[in-house]
């Protein structure tokens, strides 16, 4: 029995090792500093801003965070509720919460829960006179040993995600081998640089550094270009496979692709991305909860957008391919500015619920050389399928699975197969064709106009005209119907072309026959449709099956007199 027992708390252990990432504790330490222990580098402006957006992301998607960080009065003033219990980013503060983090990890892993701790760190990186490379604290310094032995090692969490937004970044973190770095000397290039991660099998890194071994701050998003590409992919940018997690690949892929094509800056930036040796695909988000959220849905007409809030500060940005849908879980604001390069949205907190974005027109506003480099260059290229594919192959990272397309992720308010761009208010028309109404052996056929309003995803409401006559006189009779009717439908389901509709209203019948003519002005009239949109030549064109029902007293009798036909409208 007690093998037996032994047994079964083996085969339990593995289960809950192979819990799926949803029952992964995620904590986070954000590392902040502006200033310079080296006269001859300025301090940094937006580092400070950059822990505090940090913070208030990971907080969004989940993570338990503490932020390290002296803000400076510009950034005290924008009063972020996280800056309340942030501490300043000193060594002993960094040992301090090192150890906080330790004993929650062992604690989870008494409870058999899996930790995850995410270590961020943005500011200054430097080398000293003997050529060690380290990152600059409050009074101190962290530097590769340290890193590993102070911060790393220590954390006693099953995983470990160190990012980093420096100058000189690869001389602390190491790297895996591949290329070199200029910014250190030639020995920290060697065996030593690589091996730091090599031999941690349950950590990975990620951070970028350009040719001449810095970063850049962009003043226009008030951030390191690094670190505010980095948390857009977080936030939901990356996710290429829809699942609600962002893996290195993922998150990798969408950095690379969103530098690729940013031109006319000092040096190149380059994305360096290690996945954990022991679980390559482990990410380094899960689920997010329930929250506000951006829903881009495949039919939403924009593909390069970058939210605000109002106070001016960046947020996120993406640049969708055509038909890809993202879900952008967002730190929480009052007042959203959803922007495109020539449109923009004000959208309140409770509007996001809705899933729809009105665009109006907008203003450019950005000036300078550098200014337009970045704004043409920064998220130019999509994260598609095939710039994934050979981002992947070229990296030797492991992808994740394409063939789940997108299931709904919590944080929308709904199924993001169900949402599209909202119509603007447009106008049809066209010809119909119907089964002639009284029960003549013919048919009758006329020009029809119609106006439809969207007035909440795939629901309309509109009003719709028709006339139609049978062209070819029976036994000299010709038939005349005119119809006014009000219209409620609903259009793109499942992003599906297809519509359906109802209506009611007033309608003529008459009849006229030489210099004879008889009719009723007043009848009840009815409608049905179902049909399809499309796109050809360039036309929008809608395609319906009709069925008609008119209230008419034939011989004393009152009954529905039903009509069937086709119905062909240019929408414009």
């Amino acid at each position: 029995m007690r093998k037996l027992g032994l047994l079964l708390g083996a085969v339990a252990l593995l289960l809950a090792r192979g819990a799926s990432a949803e029952g992964v504790v995620r904590r986070a330490l954000v590392i902040a500093h502006n200033g310079s222990d080296d006269p001859s580098l300025p301090d940094l402006r937006f580092a400070d801003d950059d822990g505090v957006l940090w913070a208030e992301t990971l907080q969004r998607l989940g993570v338990e965070t503490t932020l390290l960080v002296d803000a400076d009065a510009a950034t005290r003033a924008g009063g972020r509720p996280v800056l309340a219990g942030a501490r300043p980013p000193t060594p002993d503060e960094v040992k301090r919460e090192v150890a906080r983090l330790r004993a929650a990890s062992l604690a989870d892993d008494e409870l058999g829960r899996q930790t995850d701790v995410l270590v961020i760190y943005v500011g200054h990186g430097n080398t000293d006179e003997a050529g060690r490379a380290y990152f600059t604290l409050a009074g101190g310094r962290l530097d590769k040993a340290s890193l590993y032995s102070d911060v790393v090692d220590p954390l006693g969490a099953d995983y470990v995600h160190v990012i980093v937004d420096a100058c000189r970044a690869s001389g602390v973190v190491g790297s895996r081998g591949g290329g070199t770095d200029a910014a250190v000397l030639a020995e920290l290039r060697g065996m030593l640089a690589r091996e730091q991660l090599a031999t941690r099998p349950t950590v990975g890194a990620l951070f970028a550094e350009s040719d001449d071994g810095e970063t850049h701050e962009w003043s226009r998003i008030r951030a390191g270009v690094f670190s505010h590409v980095a948390r857009s992919g977080l936030m939901g940018a990356a996710d290429i496979n829809g699942d609600g997690r962002v893996e290195y690949s993922e998150l990798g892929a969408f950095v690379s692709a969103s530098l690729q094509a940013v031109k006319g800056l000092p040096a190149r930036l380059t994305i360096h991305a290690f996945a954990p040796i022991a679980e390559p695909r482990r990410p380094l988000v899960g689920p997010a909860p329930k929250g506000p959220s951006l829903t881009l849905p495949s039919g939403f007409e924009h593909s390069r957008i970058s939210v605000e809030d109002a106070d001016g500060r960046r947020l996120a940005d993406v640049r969708r391919a055509e038909d890809q849908y993202v879900l952008l879980r967002l730190p929480e604001r009052d007042v959203y500015w959803v922007r495109t390069p020539n449109a923009e949205a004000r959208i309140t907190l409770a509007e996001l619920s809705t899933g729809v974005v009105n665009m109006s027109s907008r203003e450019l506003q950005e000036r300078g050389p550098a200014e337009e480099a970045l704004r043409r260059g920064l998220f130019a290229v999509p994260l598609d399928k095939g710039f994934y594919e050979q981002y992947v192959a070229a990296s030797g990272l492991v992808p994740v699975d394409l063939g789940r397309a997108f299931p709904p992720a919590e944080g929308g308010s709904l199924p993001h197969l169900l949402l599209r761009s909202p119509k603007t208010t447009g106008w049809d028309f066209g010809l119909t064709a119907m089964r002639a109404p009284l029960g003549l052996s013919t048919f009758a056929m006329g020009p029809s106009v119609g106006w439809r309003n969207e007035f909440a995803p795939f629901l309309y409401y509109g009003v719709r005209g028709t006339y139609a006559l049978t062209p070819v006189a029976r036994d000299g009779w010709r038939l005349h119907r005119a119809t006014v009717q009000g219209l409620v439908g609903t259009e793109g389901l499942y992003r599906t072309p297809l519509f359906l509709e109802a209506g009611a209203g007033w309608g003529v019948l008459g009849v006229t026959k030489g210099s004879v003519r008889m009719g009723d002005l007043a009848v009840l009239t009815t409608h049905a449709a179902a049909g399809v949109t499309a796109k050809v030549a360039g036309l929008r064109l809608r395609l319906a099956a009709t069925l008609s029902s008119d209230r008419v007293t034939l011989d004393g009798d009152d009954r529905w007199d039903p009509s069937y036909g086709l119905e062909l409208a240019l929408r414009r």
